[in-house]
């Protein structure tokens, strides 16, 4: 047998097949460098010998796998292509064979993904925040931050996904600051405005300007607040643009240099040994040639001109940080990293949450204050793979969280707990209880899982059936359009996968044109996306873990969340796990579908406070 060597995330290689085999086969006679998402389901793909009975299928397929990578719409029809391909290919197998044209072609493409360089991002938030070399920040109505910039993180101390502190909008500023945020809401038609922010980082210093305005993004109703600075260093050819653009004269270059630095008229005037109304007169006469109506517009146009003359020096994307300040890694044995940050109650009753791939970090801050009402602290580690947690290749996936999981337990918590499981972060939580009972006196499942109901994968939308389809069958085709996946996202934006995976759902969608709660979801994708798309990969396998057994086993009361719009669940399947073990309470939740956590915060913490207090 030959054995291969996994890469850093467990992945093996592709293997390099029989010359004699790829005579006139349009498969590479190299040995390609794909890695493949298998984790012991799948060692080499299943190539098809014998007649090419779906060609015009493949050709379909490989035309749209090389269109996505300029074409978001391509990625669609790519999923389609393999949803036709199989319904009708090997039905009712384990492992879905491919033509070895087709093989080839998808190697050839997975090299090409590789060496391509990141594309520029088209997403209007990032745009804002990254345009500019100094402190940028997005925020929703609520003040939440969509997205910010590294300088803005150290000028704002806040994280994308934490909620920004008011006090840092200077008094003489607040009354605009909030025009914006009623206008955001739609309930004002403040459009711009110039705001003095008091930073909190004294490296820039004691205050500084910055332009704040309104984002529509055309899939939500409310619009985000940019909050920008204005502080940009004078280019030394500023002077001479503004005279070749707009016709200034060179006194009215250096008044709009003077004017731009200190926004201070009699300031101005002190340092220019002239009248005020000199300097009023020639204000305005800059404002007329350069077509700016107001202080703020010709304040937005010196800031532009500025700018130019600072090409290539943009505001840089921080990495995923927990927004809460407050993570802490456990050093593990051989190296790896478990994460962790908690919520409420630092040395309350613990409960311990394990999220799961249904974009969800934080809970909205009105939880936080209930939790730490109640007196309980709830844990959120971050499984293997998300955020600052690293993955262990050298175990399967559900290994992988099962030590990960009882290494945080025993370091941090130390006693039987109650676990609270969203999605298929469940799954190892019921693992581990059916292994050692010990550890949990109940658990909570939020939300589809999976695991509990392999059928309801076929109820699920296209792109996430697909993919999970595939992850069972062909892990390597998976992981492909992951990687594919995974680059559309930080080319187009978060939209652009929320809208496919959410959109056959109503009230999701009344969820994702909400941008206090799409603010959530970006911190949510962020973490979950922050090595790559190698934790999608594993999550989608984690999907197809036999939990039959470990639920039969369970010693434990579970209580089942089951929001009746999420297409996976199915109140019939829900009864054979009550069947199986009667130690699981199935409790069907109106109005709510995978996003549960948003749409249905109260009820969710309601049950956890219930539930811990059982055993308190």
């Amino acid at each position: 047998m030959i054995k291969l060597r996994r890469d850093a995330y467990g992945f093996l290689p592709c293997p390099a097949l029989p010359c004699p085999a790829l005579r006139g086969a349009s498969v590479p006679d190299r040995k390609p460098k794909t890695t493949l998402a298998d984790q012991h389901l799948f060692l080499s793909p299943q190539l098809d010998h014998g007649e090419d009975a779906e060609h015009d299928t493949d050709l379909d397929l490989i035309a749209s796998t090389y269109r996505s990578v300029l074409d978001e719409a391509a990625f669609d029809d790519m999923v389609s292509g393999w949803e036709r391909k199989l319904s009708t290919s090997n039905v009712g197998t384990s492992q879905t064979k491919v033509s070895r044209r087709l093989f080839g072609q998808l190697v050839i493409f997975r090299d090409t993904l590789d060496n391509l360089d990141v594309p520029a991002t088209s997403d209007p938030l990032k745009l804002a925040v990254s345009e500019v070399p100094g402190p940028a920040v997005v925020i929703s109505p609520n003040g939440r931050v969509a997205t910010i910039n590294i300088a803005g993180e150290r000028a704002f101390g806040v994280r994308q996904g934490a909620l920004i502190d008011p006090a840092l909008i200077a008094p003489a500023s607040h009354d605009d600051y909030e025009a914006l945020l009623r206008a955001s809401g739609g309930h004002h038609n403040a459009a711009h405005a110039i705001l003095t922010i008091l930073p909190a980082a004294s490296d820039y210093g004691e205050t500084f300007l910055a332009e704040a305005y309104l984002i529509r993004a055309a899939s939500q109703n409310q619009a985000h607040i940019a909050i920008r600075s204005l502080e940009i260093a004078w280019p030394p050819r500023a002077g001479d643009r503004l005279q070749q653009a707009f016709g200034l004269t060179q006194a009215e270059c250096d008044v709009a240099q003077l004017f731009f630095q200190s926004r201070n008229l009699e300031a101005i005037a002190r340092t220019r040994r002239v009248s005020l109304l000199t300097i009023r007169t020639q204000i305005k006469t800059i404002m007329a040639k350069m077509g700016a109506p107001s202080n703020i517009e010709l304040m937005r146009l010196l800031a532009m001109v500025a700018s130019r003359e600072q090409v290539g020096l943009t505001g840089a994307a921080p990495v995923w940080h927990d927004p809460l300040s407050r993570e802490r890694i456990i050093l593990a044995s051989g190296g790896r990293k478990i994460a962790w940050t908690w919520m409420g109650d630092r040395h309350g009753v613990p409960v311990v949450m394990s999220r799961g791939m249904i974009m969800t970090y934080l809970l909205p801050a009105d939880c936080e204050a209930r939790l730490k009402e109640a007196g309980i602290c709830l844990y959120l580690p971050s499984r293997p793979g998300y955020g600052n947690s690293t993955i262990d290749a050298s175990l399967d996936v559900m290994e992988d969280n099962l030590v990960a999981l009882r290494e945080f337990l025993d370091r941090i918590v130390g006693r039987p707990c109650l676990g609270v499981g969203q999605a298929d972060g469940v799954l190892p939580l019921v693992a581990e209880a059916a292994a050692n009972p010990d550890r949990f006196h109940g658990l909570v499942a939020v939300g589809y899982a999976g695991g509990f109901d392999i059928h309801g994968l076929q109820r699920l939308p296209k792109i996430q059936r697909v993919m999970l389809q595939l992850a069972g069958s062909a892990p390597w085709v998976a992981e492909l359009m992951a990687k594919s996946g995974h680059r559309m996202m930080r080319q187009h934006g978060l939209d652009w996968y929320l809208k496919r995976a959410f959109r056959s759902s109503p009230i999701n969608q009344v969820t994702l044109r909400n941008p206090n709660w799409t603010s959530l979801i970006r911190n949510a994708c962020e973490h979950a996306l922050k090595q790559g798309h190698v934790t999608f990969v594993r999550e989608l396998q984690l999907t197809h873990y036999p939990m039959d057994a470990p639920l039969q086993d369970l010693a434990i009361p579970l209580l089942y969340l089951a929001p009746l719009d999420d297409p996976g669940i199915d109140l019939d399947a829900c009864r054979r796990l009550q069947q199986l073990n009667p130690k699981i309470t199935i409790e069907p939740v109106s109005d709510a579908a995978e996003l549960v956590l948003y749409q249905r915060s109260e009820l969710v913490i309601d049950r956890i406070i219930a539930s811990a207090r059982q055993k308190k």
